[in-house]
């Protein structure tokens, strides 16, 4: 995976403490609380947010996302990079590094 400048290797994203989400419908409606901004994700990266939960690293969430989806691991790769480092843009995701 062609992980963002930010995000090492070791790096597990995680949802951000001041953010709230709840599914409607196939999307993921998701509301930070101090910014007191929101966000709708299509069901893709609803499920790369609901992954994002400090224990995956983004190689494993694009593992998860490619064979959930019957889809090639590179192109994958790339995408799910880039909606973290999206999530992490918007203050929605914070990296942690693994133990």
């Amino acid at each position: 995976m062609l992980a963002p400048a930010e995000m090492s290797a070791d790096a597990c994203p995680q949802r951000s403490e001041h953010v709230q989400a709840r599914k409607v419908g196939r999307d993921t409606l998701v509301v930070h609380l101090l910014l007191k901004q929101y966000h709708v994700l299509n069901h893709i990266a609803g499920r790369i947010w609901d992954l994002a939960d400090g224990t995956h690293s983004g190689d494993d969430i694009a593992a998860t996302i490619a064979a959930e989806f019957n889809a090639d691991r590179g192109a994958v790769g790339d995408d799910v990079a880039n909606t973290l480092q999206l999530l992490t843009d918007l203050r929605l995701i914070e990296l942690k590094v693994a133990p």
